[in-house]
């Protein structure tokens, strides 16, 4: 059995390989080509047809038939003129946050070098921060986008559920799991998730011409409480810069308002649904199956219902479980670096769910 060496590429496609999935006669084909020109790359839990679906782990791969169909998501990326580059290493399964992997070793964040670009989409957010690929597709089920999108200074969306399809796409806690996209500049991002989006489009055509307006912007202060001073620094600054840009003073929203009593009530709200779901996706795997160690100590905490100690990832879940329980868009916005590490910083907005077309349309702080 033999894979690939590359920590960001799974299986890089060869321009024949390119060329086939551009010609998929089930991504549609004729009309407008509104992606042509770009290059996007699959994370590995998403079809892509002709070839394995290994969810970053090889010996898994080994023993999948070539999928017989790309995933929709993919389908609309080809039918709107990209070219699919390849596919993406990630954590094993999308089980982890950091972006390490055992078989193909951890992708690179060239805005961070040295340290990881954070998980589970980490060879998305590679290629994307590389400059290898102008837009690449990933999942989020707990911040697997917002994450590396933050640490590797990248425009990440998470939209709504339900409003991009998960069809084919290997399922971690199927109740939170979406899909959306990484790219290095808002404009591209939002090229690419009109595309995306676009079988929605009908649902909305009645108030096209009203675009949707910002009545008011809050911040909760018990999650912004979760960043680093230097960090927390950098954040104000640009959620008070978008604040004034949007007319709109920001509002203190605390958490109790929603009925949590704290961070730690959010995660474990989150955790009794995502370890639940996750344990009955990863069920079927072979006893024999090899697996890396980041993977084996995920499912160990699973299987006996103890919680992380690491706190950099215990604040992560903290930090995502608004959206990823409510089921609402996410936006990463790149921001200005930290004034104390000089690393990339990311600001999250979320809004009402359905209101994905909203935060694309937000302006730059």
């Amino acid at each position: 059995m033999t894979h690939s060496s590359d920590p960001v590429w799974t299986r890089r496609f060869n321009a024949e390989e390119q060329l086939a999935l551009a010609q998929d006669p089930d991504a549609g084909a004729g009309g407008a080509a509104p992606l042509e020109g770009l290059r996007f790359a699959v994370k590995d839990l998403i079809a892509v047809r002709g070839h394995r679906l290994g969810c970053g782990n090889p010996h898994w791969a080994a023993l999948q038939e070539p999928s017989p169909l790309s995933a929709p998501v993919v389908q609309s990326l080809l039918a709107a003129g990209a070219r699919c580059l390849g596919t993406t290493w990630l954590d094993e399964f999308a089980f982890g946050l950091a972006g390490e992997n055992a078989w193909g070793g951890t992708p690179p964040n060239p805005r961070a070098p040295g340290r990881i670009p954070g998980g589970s989409s980490s060879g998305s957010a590679a290629a994307v921060a590389l400059g290898e690929a102008d837009l690449a597709l990933a999942t989020d089920t707990a911040g697997s986008i917002r994450a590396p999108a933050s640490w590797c200074g990248l425009w990440g969306f998470r939209p709504s559920h339900g409003a991009i399809s998960t069809e084919a796409v290997a399922a971690l806690a199927p109740s939170l799991d979406t899909v959306g996209l990484f790219a290095f500049s808002r404009e591209t991002l939002q090229r690419g998730m009109a595309t995306l989006l676009e079988p929605i489009a009908p649902l909305a055509a009645g108030r096209a011409s009203q675009p949707p307006t910002v009545r008011a912007i809050g911040w909760i202060p018990e999650l912004w409480a979760l960043a680093d001073p230097a960090v927390a620094t950098v954040l104000e600054r640009q959620a008070c810069s978008l604040a004034e840009r949007l007319g709109r003073p920001l509002q203190r929203w605390p958490l109790a308002d929603l009925g949590i009593d704290s961070p730690e009530g959010l995660q474990r709200l989150l955790e009794a649904v995502q370890w639940a779901e996750i344990e009955q996706s990863l069920a079927h795997l072979p006893h024999d199956l090899p697996m890396g160690p980041t993977l084996e100590r995920n499912r160990a905490l699973v299987a006996s219902c103890d919680r992380s100690r690491d706190r950099v990832l215990q604040r992560l879940l903290q930090l995502g479980a608004l959206a990823s329980l409510g089921g609402l868009p996410q936006l990463a916005r790149p921001g200005d670096v930290d004034s104390e590490h000089g690393l990339p910083v990311g600001l999250g907005v979320l809004t009402y769910a359905g209101g994905d077309r909203l935060l694309l349309e937000l302006p730059d702080p």
